[in-house]
């Protein structure tokens, strides 16, 4: 990404945020560093001393890339890609998207996210969503398992994660006839603080498929159990 493209996205990035100055002034050094057009490589110095989050992020055949969380609403976060595409997250989901080719508008019923929740994990979620060129109202049914511990690796540690698995069946009412209506949505939630790590999610039976890691978050799990220095 040209230098100059760069500061017009920091611009309108800090613009944004202007009615929360501690947020624009915490976050933009990441946003720099971010906001780069490169695969994503940061040791964990790095991301250790970032002020913001970094996600490291890869869609479909796409190089992998990185976000960094530019604002929180609550229990929604908004992170930003490089090339200013904008995923609104609740509880790790993604529930709105700004600038792909077929956003995703809206997600509702949020209040039962699973992963929203603090007890035992709900079996199912019932949501309706907007997605651009497919349709507005779409209904979709989730069931959802916990598939059990392992260990995965992420930034050369070994994490112990449990693994969630999401079923998600798409609405028969759309353009896509009996083709990809259903797959399978993984999370990865620390064994211990049962923060969620890494997920690989798909929202439109023809939209890509997002594997997300969440980069700064391993690195405080990892600090806490003394694992990073």
């Amino acid at each position: 990404m040209k230098l100059h493209i760069l500061s017009v996205i920091l611009g309108f990035i800090c613009f944004s945020l202007s009615g929360c100055s501690t947020t624009t002034l915490a976050y933009y050094n990441t946003l720099k560093l971010a906001l780069k057009d490169r695969s994503v490589s940061y040791t964990v110095e790095e991301i250790a001393a970032s002020k913001a989050d970094i996600m490291q992020i890869k869609a479909g055949e796409r190089d992998t890339a990185s976000l960094a969380l530019a604002y929180i609403d609550g229990d929604k976060y908004r992170w930003v890609s490089g090339d200013r595409v904008i995923f609104t997250m609740h509880h790790g989901i993604i529930v709105k998207t700004e600038g792909l080719d077929n956003d995703l508008y809206y997600t509702g019923n949020l209040q039962h996210n699973p992963l929203a929740t603090n007890n035992v994990l709900p079996f199912s979620w019932d949501r309706k969503v907007d997605i651009a060129a497919i349709g507005y109202g779409i209904p979709i049914d989730s069931s959802w398992r916990i598939e059990g511990e392992e260990t995965r690796e992420y930034l050369g540690f070994s994490v112990p994660v449990i693994k969630v698995v999401e079923h998600v069946s798409f609405s028969e009412y759309t353009p896509f006839i009996d083709v990809g209506l259903s797959w399978e949505n993984t999370y990865f939630l620390h064994q211990y603080s049962k923060e969620l790590l890494a997920s690989t999610q798909q929202f439109s039976p023809e939209g890509d498929v997002y594997d997300m890691v969440y980069l700064s978050r391993i690195v405080r799990e990892m600090t806490k159990q003394g694992a990073a220095q």
